[in-house]
């Protein structure tokens, strides 16, 4: 968990994972101290109090909680991870210390033993049975998308991270406006500058660009920053408006009714002072921005408004807040620009997209899709970035965006900047420093795995896998393409994306079986899936060639028919080793005689064409059948529609006999 957690609305400020019961120190100074520094928010303080005093002491249960609460909040979670472990394993432990131990587990990317505690949990807890099921699942979907990943590569954006946190990056005027709490060179910094919280500077907008051939020149932008946290922020390119957040320290003058609902932790205790975040805008002209204003509904002393982002025509504003009537800890809420630069009254976005949980940071794509990030659907782990089709408060079921935007960790601020190309902000291992900002852009893999699978076509409706086949690949250059397996009728080969196959599969006594493809990359999955059907020979069995028609009185080959016996030829070649007996009818209108001699010199005419394509003449038979084979009711004196006159007037063929291949 880091600075943006730190830097959250109202109450759940004032009531972060703090996880003290009330124990009697008697004289331990240095315990008390570590108590002092964590209620009062220093926690990289407390956490080299409570080291001082492990060098002459041990803690007890209570304080392994409390030291592990103060590294969550410092975004140490593998320390968090083997505190929770000690809770968890003293026998003094509670079914909450479990659930915390899972969830942390979790965040870092420990699937298998995350679902091992939240099991515990639930039996633990029966009454959060159905909870600890749905967190196992959320761990077993996690793994299945990191399993199989998007088509996309991200990588960290090392040209804009320091050491601290570095987030919410926005294009803007060539360069870059992000939020960061890195200490700038040439600039002293006091202990006023400094957030107790981290040990390191307040948040605040800079200006990322190109200077005297200084690449990736970071400076503050005048008159946006003021002492305390700012950022992110979203700039309307219509108006050269940017709207951003600012926290401000607000006196409390009553209880907080709710404890933080970003906490695994209840403690209710009142402080005098809370953050809460406000909206502020400011103009560019003359490159500079003017003082900002503060947003209308910026309401401190009730609630927190934050994270604006805008429509693309810039006149909805959807942004966070906790205030009054909403559904969770943080919930979106828009409203609706008027011609007068004013804004409607602040509604809330509705339970479609708004849960339970914590959403943040939204951000509206060019085409309107609204991508945010949530705690409150189970996911990958932390925040999880989502989207949503729709506007206002009418949306489409949110989508996980999966791995590899999604992590164990917290991933949020997503940026388009073309076509399936951006940022995104996130505190996953391996980063420069505690948030980082990531690039994305697509990367579909450059191969597949093909899978075959031969059948034999049984009749119209049914097939059955048929063993023993020999199947071959092929490119368009017709270089052949190495295939494994056969066990199970399953044969595998590399291919590559985008370009034709033609896989064959060829058994004795069996028509040679075909199937033509161009493979893509364009899903999640890395294969690609051909069946392979065949038909066995039987002898003397017409099969019939559609689509042979001929001129009237006329046995010349169209080019229509041509087509069609083209396939035929195809066969023959694919099938050396049979012969065919090539026979042509015609309905019963006109003389019988001249219907078998009409009928004999198509077949003699086709039988040319076919072999004038190469194939052997001694394989193919010509037969003129006339009238004399009907397939339906359609003989002399019979009356038929031209649709049944049509089903007698065919060309077809039948295998005469098999030799050797």
């Amino acid at each position: 968990m880091n600075t943006r957690y730190r830097y959250l609305p109202g109450t759940i400020l004032l009531t972060v994972i703090i996880m003290l019961s009330c124990i009697g120190l008697q004289g331990q100074t240095r315990l008390q101290k570590a108590r002092e520094l964590k209620e009062k928010y220093e926690y990289i303080a407390a956490i080299a109090m409570y080291k001082e005093y492990m060098q002459t002491g041990q803690l007890n249960t209570e304080e392994k909680r409390d030291l592990a609460g103060c590294y969550l909040l410092t975004g140490d979670t593998r320390s968090a991870e083997d505190w929770l472990g000690q809770v968890v394993s003293s026998g003094e432990n509670t079914a909450e210390d479990v659930l915390h131990y899972a969830e942390v587990l979790k965040t870092n990317g420990k699937y298998a033993e995350a679902e091992v505690q939240y099991k515990s949990y639930g039996k633990l807890q029966p009454s959060m049975k159905e909870k600890s099921e749905q967190a196992v699942r959320s761990c077993e979907q996690a793994l299945a998308w990191m399993g199989d990943p998007d088509y996309y590569e991200l990588t960290n954006a090392d040209m804009f991270n320091s050491e601290n946190s570095d987030f919410g990056l926005i294009p803007f005027e060539g360069g870059y406006i992000l939020t960061s709490d890195r200490k700038l060179k040439g600039r002293m910094y006091t202990t006023e500058d400094i957030y107790g919280w981290t040990g390191k500077p307040y948040l605040q907008l800079l200006y990322v660009h190109d200077k005297n051939g200084q690449k990736n020149y970071t400076e503050e932008i005048a008159n946006l920053n003021n002492r305390y946290h700012n950022g992110p922020g979203v700039v309307d390119k219509n108006t050269w408006t940017i709207y951003y957040t600012r926290t401000k320290m607000v006196k409390l003058t009553k209880k907080p009714l709710n404890c933080d609902p970003t906490s695994w932790y209840d403690n209710s205790t009142t402080k005098d002072y809370v953050n809460r975040l406000e909206i502020y805008y400011s103009k560019y002209a003359d490159g500079k921005w003017d003082q900002p204003t503060i947003f209308q509904y910026s309401d401190p002393k009730s609630y927190s408004v934050g994270h604006p982002a805008l429509s693309p025509d810039g006149k909805i504003m959807y942004f966070i807040s906790d205030m009054a009537g909403g559904y969770g800890g943080t919930d979106i809420y828009y409203c609706e620009k008027f011609t007068d630069g004013t804004w409607s009254s602040p509604k809330n976005a509705g339970n479609v997209i708004n849960t339970a949980g914590r959403e943040m940071f939204p951000y509206v794509g060019s085409d309107g899709t609204l991508y945010y990030s949530t705690d409150g659907i189970a996911g990958m782990g932390g925040l999880d970035l989502y989207y949503s089709k729709g506007s206002k408060d009418s949306w489409s079921a949110p989508q996980n965006m999966k791995y590899p935007f999604n992590s164990p960790k917290d991933d949020f601020s997503i940026c388009f900047t073309g076509t399936g190309t951006g940022y995104l902000s996130s505190n996953r291992e391996g980063g420069k420093g505690e948030d980082d900002i990531y690039s994305f852009m697509p990367s579909p893999p450059k191969t597949l795995v093909m899978t075959v699978v031969t059948k034999e076509k049984l009749d119209s409706n049914r097939v059955a896998i048929l063993a023993g086949v020999n199947v071959q690949i092929t490119d368009h250059e017709n270089q052949a393409v190495t295939v494994t397996g056969g066990a199970n009728q399953k044969y595998y080969a590399t291919v590559d994306c985008n370009k034709e196959y033609v896989v064959k599969g060829t058994k004795e006594g069996y028509f040679t079986g075909e199937k033509v493809l161009t493979t893509s990359c364009t899903t999640r999955h890395d294969t690609v899936a051909v069946e392979v059907l065949l038909e066995k020979i039987v002898i003397n069995k017409a099969i019939v060639l559609n689509n042979i028609y001929y001129d009237y009185d006329k046995w010349d080959i169209r080019p229509d028919a041509a087509l069609e016996l083209d396939k035929l030829v195809k066969i023959l070649s694919e099938n050396p080793g049979i012969s065919i007996e090539l026979g042509s009818h015609t309905d019963s209108r006109g003389k019988e005689k001249y219907n078998q001699t009409l009928s004999q010199k198509r077949a003699e005419s086709a039988v040319a064409y076919i072999v004038s394509k190469g194939i052997a003449s001694e394989r193919i038979t010509a037969k003129g059948y006339g009238e004399s084979v009907p397939l339906n009711k359609c003989v002399d004196g019979v009356e038929c529609t031209e649709e049944e006159y049509q089903l007698n007037r065919r060309t077809e063929f039948k295998v005469t006999s098999i030799g050797k291949k």
